[in-house]
């Protein structure tokens, strides 16, 4: 095997080992290796610095098409049981963690409506707020604010306890993500929920993107 294929190939194992929906759809040929290999082109060729030909990858894919064994049966089962929400028009802030006790007592007594989803870190704090509460805590925050992004969306994953042992949950709708093309602004977890934060103008595909994935679950374990 030449060397062009060899890092052709090696790069495609990569993806289709991080991409249970990529990985089992290959197995099972429902996918379309041609309509396939011609998404994942530019990345491979990104990656390389160079160009490949649509061949290449499609050999690549045929090479790797029986990586299903990798992914764990629990996430199949976790995926079909788990439920999707998308929130539109939120913003992004990102503040010294210092300033955290001060933050969550300003928020508690504005009593504000509708859903803060908080993400804390040795240094920095990441806080997404509705849009609508938007000018009420910008009066908490003041000052001090390393990083403001407004035009974002936020999609939450409710799942069932058995993510907890399911290696790859997560792993499974970020590549399922990233194979779609779409950016991550921000991710957290707290317990059974992932709270997935991307631009407002990828919402829809992004929200899509995981409902098929979930879908696809569905069908594998007959839910």
């Amino acid at each position: 095997m030449a060397k062009m294929e060899l890092s052709v190939n090696r790069i495609v194992k990569n993806i289709v080992s991080n991409d249970v929906f990529l990985a089992t759809s290959l197995s099972r040929g429902y996918v379309n290796l041609s309509a396939v290999a011609r998404d994942l082109k530019p990345g491979i060729e990104n990656k390389l610095g160079e160009e490949v030909t649509i061949d290449a990858v499609i050999s690549a894919l045929k090479r790797n098409r029986n990586l299903t064994g990798k992914f764990d049966r629990r996430v199949f089962e976790a995926l079909s049981r788990t439920s999707v929400q998308l929130l539109t028009s939120v913003t992004k802030f990102v503040i010294p963690a210092n300033r955290n006790e001060r933050i969550l007592r300003g928020a508690y007594d504005l009593k504000l409506m509708g859903t803060v989803y908080i993400s804390t870190g040795m240094e920095f704090t990441t806080v997404i707020v509705e849009d609508r509460n938007l000018s009420a805590f910008s009066d908490i925050i003041r000052r001090g604010v390393v990083n403001r992004k407004k035009g974002l969306a936020v999609i939450v994953l409710k799942s069932p306890l058995s993510i907890i042992d399911a290696p790859g949950f997560l792993m499974s709708i970020y590549s399922r993500l990233a194979f779609t093309g779409i950016n991550i602004e921000e991710t957290t977890n707290s317990y059974t929920d992932a709270i997935i934060v991307v631009d407002e103008k990828d919402s829809a595909d992004a929200f899509t993107a995981i409902l098929e994935l979930i879908e696809f679950a569905r069908m594998e374990t007959g839910e």
